[in-house]
């Protein structure tokens, strides 16, 4: 075997190996536990009725956590018989939610960049950001003014901790920090939210996976089940 043949079959060795290594390599996988910014946000409903719902039986709680890749957001009540979940993967800009309705469990996972199934976005938004400041929930935050064209309203958000793309489960996507005071409306419920605790907690991973009692839907049908929980039908 002269030079140029031993050099060939040394960098065809070499490129093997290199393929069986990374074929043998273990696949990576989400951590046990995940360090996570808790929120607690109180909801207060901006109208007496959603269709044909009071919104006085409604829950008045919101529990948001966000970490470097994930943004698990929850509301729950009638004895855990009702829960809303919004599953926001970071890094894919990709929103899964979860809807259980007395046991009616499903799911839908959107596109990169989509709203979540529910959520409207104003047909006009306008944002002038003020620098003016307050502490709500503990946070450090700064007041947005907001004209929708229909109605014009305060928001807030903190520098206090960062992620990337906090808010992409709201029409909010644009802006870069984590809202501890804001409005939004889910099919006919109109809500405005203020965070009234906030605290650094490690959570497990579990709590950003889908479980295996969820059955997957199309968008439209999420749509049309979330509209369906606010007429008597």
């Amino acid at each position: 075997m002269n030079g140029t043949e031993t050099l060939k079959y040394s960098l065809f060795s070499f490129t093997l190996l290199i393929l069986i290594i990374s074929g043998c390599r273990s696949p990576s996988k989400m951590p046990d536990t995940f360090e996570a910014h808790y929120l607690k946000y109180h909801v207060t409903y901006l109208e007496s009725r959603a269709g044909d719902v009071p919104t006085k039986i409604l829950p008045d709680e919101m529990h948001s956590y966000y970490t470097e890749y994930f943004v698990h957001t929850r509301i729950e009540g009638f004895f855990e018989q009702f829960s809303l979940v919004q599953i926001a993967d970071l890094k894919r800009r990709k929103v899964t939610t979860l809807l259980n309705f007395f046991g009616n469990k499903v799911y839908y996972t959107g596109k990169s960049g989509e709203l979540p199934p529910g959520i409207l976005e104003p047909d006009k938004l306008e944002m002038e950001f003020t620098g003016e400041k307050r502490v709500i929930g503990g946070l450090n935050s700064e007041r947005i003014e907001v004209d929708t064209g229909e109605d014009r309203f305060s928001m807030y958000f903190t520098r206090d901790f960062e992620i990337r793309r906090p808010n992409i489960t709201t029409p909010y996507h644009f802006i870069e920090y984590p809202l501890s005071d804001f409005r939004i409306q889910l099919s006919l419920l109109k809500m405005h939210l203020t965070c009234e605790q906030f605290e650094t907690t490690t959570v497990e991973s579990d709590l950003f996976l889908v479980p295996e009692s969820y059955r997957e839907v199309s968008r439209e049908a999420m749509v049309q089940i979330i509209n369906s929980l606010f007429t008597k039908d």
